[in-house]
């Protein structure tokens, strides 16, 4: 039998499950906390950014890394970094990019509707491959993941990422974070 990968990502989905609650934490958060000054990153894109701090989500957060250690059979102690609110009004996207200098990263859904924007991972490698190669293999370089209301994803920092235009009046709102993690233990 041949196998045959020619992409390397991958990801992790998951309803979370206290997901009712980090929604209704999340919308405590309005409009005027934002503050896009306070991220260094960004500047290709087009959305309005709350920060947050690591403190206020470590409890509402461990249900769902919980889950995702016990998919791979393992337990770890992991270092939060400080989240963030992402809020897509219409015409507003997220450039292609990658969260280095971390782990992983996790992106968690507060709210869906038609015409929403989507996520989708890109294959930084794509671009050296022949459009003849390409077609060969039936390779396509981006990934749309599917994402409902209360569906958290976990994903390496390095894989490129980003978020298609926003085509509804309704605001998308989604919460991200990085973390680290050490001390990986096998069940």
């Amino acid at each position: 039998m041949r196998e045959r990968i020619f992409m390397s990502n991958f990801y992790a989905k998951y309803r979370a499950p206290n997901s009712d609650e980090l929604i209704n934490k999340i919308n405590t958060y309005t409009e005027e906390s934002v503050d896009n000054s306070a991220f260094s990153w960004g500047s290709k894109s087009s959305s309005d950014k709350i920060p947050l701090k690591w403190q206020d989500f470590m409890d509402l957060l461990k249900p769902s890394l919980k889950l995702f250690a016990e998919e791979f059979g393992v337990n770890f102690n992991f270092t939060l970094k400080n989240p963030w609110i992402n809020l897509y009004k219409r015409g507003d996207h997220q450039e292609i990019h990658d969260h280095h200098g971390s782990h992983l990263s996790s992106v968690f859904v507060v709210n869906d509707d038609e015409n929403f924007s989507s996520f989708y991972f890109n294959d930084r490698y794509s671009i050296g491959m022949s459009k003849a190669v390409a077609k060969m293999i039936n390779f396509k370089p981006s990934y749309t993941v599917q994402l409902n209301a209360g569906d958290i994803m976990f994903f390496p920092s390095y894989m490129m990422h980003g978020v298609s235009p926003h085509k509804s009046d309704v605001i998308r709102k989604t919460l991200s974070f990085n973390f680290d993690i050490d001390n990986i233990r096998i069940q």
